[in-house]
Parts: C-alpha cells; structure tokens; sequence
C-alpha cells in the first residue's frame, strides 16, 4: 500500500513539475533581456536556440562584406557592428571623396526576426562638385530581417531571408537625402571546397533630377575559411551594398574576417569600381561584438 501511494504522489509531484514548466523555453533563458523578449514577442518556431550561448561566429557580421547573410540573430541577442574606418575616394564630377565612421546595431526580437539601426554615422566629405568641404552625420535607417528558413544542401536550396529598410531624414543637412526605402531577398549556398555564397537581390531607391527612382541591386561574396578563426572572402555589388551608402554602378573586391573570440570579431574589405560611375577605391575597417 505505502508503495503504491508513493508512486501516485510521486506521479502528481511530477505532473506539478511539468505543469510549473514555461510553455517557451526562453522565459527560462539565463539572459534577462531574452526573457523580456519571450514575454513581449513570443514565438514558438525554434525556443531552444535563446538559450544557447551568443556568439559572434553565427550569424557573423553582416558589415563585412557588402551583402546580408539570411540568418537573423536568436531572441535577445545583441550585435554592435562598427567600422570607424570607411573610405571611398573620388570620382571626377560625380563625387567627392569622403570617410564615414558606420555603425549597425542588431537585436534578435525572435529566433526568426532581428531589429536594426544603422547609419553611416559621422561623415566627411571633401571638397567638389561647386561646394566646400562638409562635415556631419549621416541619416538613420530603420531596418528588419526575417529568417524564413534553412539550406537544405541535398536539393541544392538555399537558406533564405528577407530584409526592408527605411532611410530617414535624420541626420545633418548636408547629407539629407529624404525618406528612401529598399527591400532585399536574401540567401546563402553551400558550394564545393568549402566554399559559401550569399547573394541579395532587391530594390532601392537612386537620386536623380526628376526625383527619387527604384533600381534594382545585387549583392554576393564568396568566403573560404581557412581556419576555424579565420575567412576571406571575394565580393561585389551592383548598384549598390546590402545598406544604404554611396550609390555605384559595379563595384568588386576583397576581404576578411577573423575571430580573435566567441564574441569579437575584426574585419576589413576594398573594393575597386569597374565603371566611370563607380567608386575609384572604397576601403573598410572594423569589428564586431556579440553581448
């Protein structure tokens, strides 16, 4: 009898423990603000991924190289991408040359939704085109991205995401370009030799006389991890990069990122313009941390 009664108020004391179990994992998460997020957005797609630990390496940095990777951060993940380096020489009777100090900040809302502001912060640009040298702060720009889902490598699918931003008029004067939208597909493959393509195709926004006018743009790199620490990378855009910087027509390069940890990472890219309406030179220097 004693035994039989012991299993039963061991049953009921389990069943209890279940029923006191959060039905979304990440409200159990040890990050204060995941748990903040699971209540405010709840989401049920993929939970268990909140409670890993953050790290820098996945997603990596989407300021790296000119295209956006597909992958949105997990739920209460927090990424402060900056590039206090970002150079880009003239081109005669289009532009000035002019040196910006980017940043990007991301915040995983969800598994599958990211939040991010990004601007390329404080600019400078040489003298030209009838006007002298200015000094300020470049527009904000409101930005999300949807993780929509997974390569599946044995039919040779890719993992894909969507991206909309909005530029805003906020920032100094000189460099307000009025209210501009884009909206961007994004995907990465798996190819042979280690290899890993992302590419984006979508719409923005081009200046011209008559007013503001949709183009499309293309964005790819190729990266090659040569240690676990350590990649390079080949990329290229048309028209212009994943976020809103000067405009180009076809632009290739090169560059790398290197993980000194699971929560820095340091990266520098160049990029050549192979037309008259390209930039010369663009040059980038920056790094990346995940909280």
């Amino acid at each position: 009898m004693r035994t039989f009664l012991g299993c039963v108020l061991a049953a009921i004391v389990a069943a209890g423990g279940r029923a006191a179990e959060p039905d979304d994992p990440a409200l159990g998460a040890p990050f204060p603000w995941t748990r903040f997020l699971a209540e405010a957005f709840p989401e049920g797609l993929d939970p268990d991924r909140s409670r890993e630990p953050h790290t820098i390496r996945d997603p990596g940095p989407d300021t790296a190289n000119y295209p956006n990777g597909p992958n949105t951060l997990p739920r209460g993940g927090v990424y402060v991408e900056t590039s206090p380096v970002f150079y880009t020489s003239a081109i005669s009777g289009i532009q000035p040359q002019s040196y910006n100090f980017e940043y990007l900040l991301r915040l995983g809302l969800t598994d599958r939704v990211e939040f991010r502001l990004y601007s390329s912060g404080f600019t400078w640009q040489a003298a030209g085109l009838g006007q002298g040298a200015t000094t300020g702060v470049s527009p904000l720009t409101f930005d999300t991205k949807i993780h929509f889902w997974e390569e599946q490598r044995e039919f040779f699918l890719p993992a894909v995401g969507f991206e909309a931003y909005v530029q805003t008029p906020w920032g100094s004067p000189a460099f307000n370009a009025g209210t501009q939208t884009g909206l961007t597909m994004l995907f990465r493959n798996t190819l042979f030799w280690g290899l890993t393509a992302e590419y984006n195709v979508g719409i923005a926004a081009d200046s011209t006389q008559g007013g503001y006018v949709p183009i499309d743009v293309v964005q790819w790199a190729i990266s090659k991890e040569i240690t676990d620490d350590f990649q390079v990378f080949v990329h290229g855009f048309q028209n212009e990069s994943a976020l809103p910087r000067l405009s180009a027509q076809t632009v290739v390069g090169g560059g790398f990122v290197w993980f000194p940890s699971d929560t820095l990472s340091v990266f520098g890219n160049w990029g050549a313009g192979t037309d008259k309406s390209g930039p010369a030179t663009t040059f980038q220097c920056g790094f990346a941390g995940s909280f």
